[in-house]
């Protein structure tokens, strides 16, 4: 009986020590740990793709932006507080995605979501010249507005929501990049054309508006195709006296917009 109780022990401890490290997964790795991971984050909207057991630039992207909504680190690693709150968060979006499936045969983005998809569904917006405001993953009023105009636009019934047939115009739409050549990060403000001191054009003789960013052209050369976290598709097109470094300056149609944006630590991906 002791001798049973012993191995009973080890037994337990191995399986600790192997929850231990299964939870520390990154770029690069594979594996039924993966999975898991990547179920956890299509069930909770942050993946759109299959869970393939390669933690590839997909998966690395989907939990950095649960770990910065969550709180967390931001690594891009699965760690063991990580995967802690994946599962914790998947029990409030298990039911309601079942919910959402049986509703429609597509996912339908509504109100009060959140994740990648709904980030996804942000940029293809802002692509589409209907800006939903800042791209955090969050469905509010900003996404609300910016979808009806251009169901609106397009003919569509003006629901507030994404069904199958405005996915299918927003599809045409640039999503989320899935290849770039490197990211940066980056310390990001926002600037306008109504911003006092400000012309209405950028160095490179463009009219100032948001898709434009003012970099540093000895980090980022100019005419640079960039997608910026939270902010979407943009070219390199303007510099500032200021804008030296690590810093980018992310172009508004307004002055508030760059007040709302205020002062953030952003991905840069470098498209090209």
């Amino acid at each position: 009986m002791r001798k049973l109780r012993i191995v009973t022990v080890l037994l337990t401890f191995l399986v600790a020590c192997t929850s231990i490290v299964l939870a520390d997964v990154g770029r690069g790795d594979r594996g039924s740990e993966v999975q898991l991971v990547q179920r956890l984050m299509i069930t909770q909207g942050y993946l759109i793709d299959q869970a393939d057991g390669i933690f590839g630039n997909n998966t690395e992207y989907a939990v950095s932006a649960f770990q910065k909504q969550m709180g967390l680190t931001a690594t891009g690693r699965v760690d063991g507080d990580t995967l802690a709150a994946m599962k914790e968060n998947n029990k409030l979006f298990a039911a309601a995605q079942q919910s959402r499936n049986v509703r429609n045969n597509v996912e339908v983005s509504r109100f009060g979501d959140r994740g990648r998809s709904v980030s996804d569904l942000q940029i293809r917006l802002a692509s589409s010249g209907y800006s939903p405001g800042a791209i955090d993953g969050i469905f509010g009023d900003g996404t609300a507005s910016a979808l009806k105009r251009f169901q609106k636009a397009n003919g569509l019934a003006v629901t507030g929501e994404v069904d199958n047939k405005t996915m299918t115009l927003l599809s045409k739409q640039p999503g989320v990049p899935t290849e770039y050549k490197k990211t940066l990060t980056m310390n990001a403000t926002a600037y306008s054309a109504d911003d006092p001191g400000n012309t209405a054009y950028t160095a490179r003789g463009n009219l100032l508006r948001r898709g434009y960013v003012s970099v540093d052209p000895d980090v980022i050369p100019l005419g640079t195709a960039l997608y910026v976290e939270g902010y979407g598709y943009a070219v390199a097109d303007d510099t500032g006296g200021s804008i030296i470094g690590n810093r980018i300056d992310l172009a508004m149609d307004s002055h508030g917009e760059a007040i709302q944006f205020g002062r953030q630590t952003v991905t840069v991906y470098i498209l090209e």
